[in-house]
Formats: structure tokens, sequence, C-alpha cells
């Protein structure tokens, strides 16, 4: 009933899928592992780095001292000019209609 073509067919179909997934499952296998051994690279010259610059300042602080007496300046934006808020005046022009009575409402309240 079935021909040669036909299960050769059926078996390719049937297999094709798990060998694309092993395919790929090795590709991506291989990406994440180069990928962890640069984080891990990339780690270690952090920390290498942080040691050289601890180095360094360990040996600037033996040159010259512990300085934890030196008052260090905060930054503000205020200053002599900005410490008093300028007092609010209340427009002129604003609300002026509803003070004053004009002609016309005055003569239609007569």
């Amino acid at each position: 009933m079935w021909d040669a073509t036909g299960i050769v067919l059926f078996v390719v179909w049937l297999l094709l899928p798990p060998a694309y997934t092993v395919v790929l499952g090795r590709k991506y296998v291989r990406q994440a592992r180069e990928a962890a051994e640069e984080a891990v690279n990339a780690a270690q010259e952090a920390t290498w780095t942080r040691a050289d610059v601890q180095d360094a300042l360990d040996d600037l602080e033996r040159r010259h001292g512990p300085q934890d007496d030196v008052p260090i300046p905060l930054p503000t934006a205020r200053t002599a000019d900005t410490q008093e808020l300028p007092a609010i005046r209340s427009p002129v022009s604003v609300g002026k209609h509803r003070l004053d009575e004009s002609r016309l409402a005055g003569g239609v309240t007569a």
C-alpha cells in the first residue's frame, strides 16, 4: 500500500522537527556559554580594577594621611538672594470687571 517514497517522506517529516530542535538547541547553548564566559571575564576585570583603585587610594592615604577632619562642602541651589520668596501682588487687570461697575451694569440694576 505504501511505496518507498511515501515512507521516506514520512520518516523525514517525523525526524525533521527533533533534528531541527537539536541543532538550534546546540547553537543557543553555545551562544549562552560564550555570553556567560564574557560575563565572568568582565566581572573578573571589574574586580581587578576595583582592587587596583583601592590599592591606589591606600597608597595615597599612607602618603598624605587620613583626611577625615576636612569638611566637605555641600552644594546648594540657594544663595543669599534666594532665601526669601518675593511678595506676590495681585494683578490690576484681573477681575476688574467684577470690582468696577460699568455704565451698562448700572443701567440694568437701576
